[in-house]
């Protein structure tokens, strides 16, 4: 019988089950939840997985909301739903490892003889590799920051890449990045997925405080994907036109503080235009964080008064490629 980690896949049945990465300091294991969904009928493998950063919940609890409010018996092929796919992470509510401080979505192939987490990257994508026929990546800003509801495609020009576009188009948002590997981004999970030809999306939505409206775009997202492979019944939500961003520019900042954003998600903004300011412990102005081209869609911004390090990634704006494209 076919398993995912100990789940078993089962025809018309709901099982779980885990992925057994390392162990903690104590030898406990760390054994990463897996939730599996099979239908009567056979059909492609679709694995969904959030909390690579452990702090963007989102995408973990609409995953356990997707599985519990899916019907077996309309289902076409399987469902694997990983909520939390970095566990120490998770633990911590940090964006980076407190086991040896590394970003999971920047190491990626991983290494077997490596760190924790260079060693949970290799082995997710070898499970990815013996499981899955399309894979969706979910993410948020995390409690630092908001992202808007959009779509990343790693574009390589691939036919997975331009499958990957397909199902990007299906999936609830007319926004889609095509990213060519940003500022550190060729070390997604992402990017390694898709060298395998597996196609691959990764959806952003929300952060902060996970609203119901959030939850309802990441499971608008997944089911968009089961519908256009006709995996479940209904019509994926299709938009009428497109909005292409590449070649994005990652802001930081240079001096510690409170940040003050002058802009929201989704806002187009120009070179020069202000993005946000720092502003110090007695009421100072310290930086300005400008945009640095036009045209440039704000993909992530950190939350109103949110404390900042320097080097802190505050916010991301995405240049527009294209837009009104049509399916």
């Amino acid at each position: 019988m076919k398993t995912v980690g100990t789940a078993e896949v089962k025809a018309g049945e709901k099982t779980q089950g885990f992925i057994q990465v390392g162990s903690d300091t104590d030898g406990s294991a760390f054994n990463i939840p897996v939730l599996v969904a099979a239908g009567k009928e056979e059909g492609p493998t679709v694995w969904v997985h959030g909390c690579v950063h452990g702090e963007e919940y989102g995408g973990a609890a609409s995953i356990i909301r997707f599985f519990q409010e899916l019907d077996v018996n309309e289902l076409k092929g399987t469902f694997v739903g990983v909520p939390v796919l970095n566990l120490p992470s998770f633990k911590n509510r940090n964006r980076i490892s407190p086991l040896d401080g590394a970003n999971l979505n920047r190491i990626f192939p991983g290494n077997p003889k490596g760190t924790y987490s260079e060693r949970l990257a290799h082995k997710v994508i070898e499970v990815i590799k013996q499981t899955a026929d399309y894979v969706i990546d979910l993410h948020s800003g995390g409690i630092g920051a908001k992202v808007p509801f959009y779509m990343i495609v790693k574009d390589n020009g691939s036919e997975a890449a331009k499958k990957s576009i397909w199902l990007a188009k299906r999936m609830g948002s007319d926004v889609i990045w095509l990213s060519k590997g940003e500022a550190g981004t060729g070390g997604s999970i992402s990017a390694h997925v898709i060298k395998h030809e597996i196609p691959t999306v990764t959806v952003e939505c929300g952060g902060g405080n996970v609203t119901v409206e959030h939850e309802d775009q990441f499971k608008l997202a997944i089911g968009g994907v089961f519908q256009a492979l006709s995996m479940l019944p209904g019509e994926p939500p299709i938009q009428e036109e497109y909005t292409f961003i590449n070649n994005a520019d990652f802001i930081f900042t240079g001096e510690g503080g409170l940040f003050i954003p002058a802009c929201d998600v989704g806002d187009i903004l120009n070179k020069g235009d202000l993005i946000g300011s720092i502003m110090n412990l007695y009421g100072e102005v310290t930086e300005e964080l400008r945009c640095s081209s036009d045209n440039a869609y704000i993909a992530a911004v950190g939350h109103r008064y949110w404390p900042t390090e320097p080097g802190q990634l505050i916010a991301e704006a995405i240049p527009v490629e294209t837009r009104g494209v049509t399916e």
